[in-house]
């Protein structure tokens, strides 16, 4: 019998647990100001954006969810492993200062208070 210690996700088809949608498609994605390229790569305001492993993979689930809130439960399972809500919020945390790199007002990863759940919002680029 499995536990939850020792579920490791399928990281080629991750679907959100709302509406279903594929958030590891190994297509081209631009949404906004964002293009995740057939590589992987991100592109944030036409810039090259270098993140660590878990941080690319929470803001590609984010940015592929287009709006929709995604749990830090839900987070965690696309790192793969047992990983504390704390451990999700510093991911994000790093991931909002790298962004701010390029963009100092960066603002698009929003915390949905109350659901312990975070989203990408939308902009054009400047």
């Amino acid at each position: 019998m499995l536990s939850n210690h020792n579920f490791i996700p399928d990281v080629t088809a991750c679907f959100c647990p709302n509406c279903g949608c594929n958030l590891r498609e190994s297509e081209r994605l631009a949404y906004g100001n964002i293009v995740i390229d057939e590589r992987g790569d991100l592109w944030f305001e036409g810039q090259p954006l270098l993140l660590t492993r878990c941080q690319h993979l929470i803001v590609e689930a984010l940015v592929r969810a287009k709006g929709r809130g995604l749990t830090r439960s839900f987070l965690a399972t696309i790192i793969g492993g047992e990983i504390y809500d704390q451990t999700i919020s510093k991911y994000i945390q790093r991931a909002r200062d790298s962004f701010r790199h390029i963009e100092p007002g960066f603002d698009q990863i929003t915390s949905l208070r109350g659901f312990g759940a975070y989203r990408w919002e939308c902009r054009t680029s400047l």
